[in-house]
């Protein structure tokens, strides 16, 4: 299978890397670091670049939420090899269940009722467990049989082949380092994944976006106006708004705020709890590329 390119740009002020402003570079450094990768400087694109890597992701975080519907559909049913009929179903419920020999036969195995077992066991009481005994007469079995390529239990992992980048502009001008990495690296804008913080969410709460207006944020405007479109992918990373007895949503304010240093607490929990959702949630959309 042909890895899927995707390029991961954290935004940042590169001359204040360690603020909440910069929280794209610290998530992209803590990927770096989680990937074994070593990071370049390439004057060409204005940027921090990692050598691309291929990873091998779970194709089931690509599955789409189940409604609960199908959430209790699923605890009664487990499917067995490829849908190919009704035959190839196998239904699990109070009534009977599945067992598989290593001639690869499903066999769906009728339990008998509490009647079947006392009436076996009166007849047989030397037998400890007659359900199972070739003997007993209350169990009663429907055999089929799979091919074993249509025995596929476990999905593949799908090869994903990321390059990092961190650009080295202001804020406001960073769509330029990223319209220089789609052309000269050959990434389509649908390949592109933007991560920057959003004040509009509290601390720790992470969304995916796919498309739409910048909300204000400089740096998503400038990729906007570089790139020609909208139509790219974000995670934001929330990090929450200045305290509320100082927070008027000046200017002053705000500047402030996102570009003070990120204390020893909140990196605490950006980088035990944020960060490992926030390089799940990408894997995850990444493969949905």
């Amino acid at each position: 299978m042909t890895p899927k390119r995707v390029l991961l740009v954290g935004l940042g002020n590169y001359t204040l890397p360690q603020t909440r402003h910069s929280i794209g570079f610290l998530l992209l450094d803590y990927l770096a670091s989680q990937l074994n990768l070593t990071w370049s400087k390439n004057e060409s694109i204005h940027a921090y670049l990692t050598h691309p890597t291929t990873i091998y992701v779970d194709s089931s975080r690509s599955s789409n939420p189940s409604t609960k519907k199908e959430k209790k559909r699923k605890k009664k049913e487990r499917y067995i090899g490829t849908k190919l009929g009704e035959e190839n179903k196998a239904i699990i419920n109070n009534s009977n269940t599945i067992i598989q020999d290593e001639d690869n036969v499903i066999k769906r195995v009728n339990l008998p009722s509490a009647k079947d077992l006392l009436s076996a066991y009166s007849r047989s009481p030397s037998l400890l467990f007659p359900i199972f005994s070739a003997s007993t007469s209350p169990v009663s079995t429907s055999t089929f049989t799979f091919k074993p390529k249509n025995l596929k239990l476990k999905p593949e992992p799908v090869p994903l082949k990321l390059t990092l980048l961190k650009p080295l502009l202001f804020m406001n001008v960073t769509g330029k380092s990223v319209l220089k990495a789609s052309q000269e690296l050959e990434f389509s804008h649908s390949k592109i994944i933007i991560i920057h913080d959003d004040m509009q969410r509290e601390l720790g709460k992470i969304s995916i976006k796919n498309g739409g207006s910048a909300n204000g944020h400089n740096g998503i405007k400038s990729v906007i106006d570089h790139l020609k479109t909208d139509e790219f992918r974000r995670l934001r990373i929330g990090i929450g708004r200045p305290p509320s007895e100082i927070d008027d949503r000046s200017h002053d304010i705000v500047s402030n705020f996102v570009l003070s240093r990120i204390p020893p607490n909140e990196m605490e929990i950006y980088n035990n709890d944020v960060f490992p959702r926030c390089k799940d949630e990408l894997f995850k959309t990444s493969i949905n590329i």
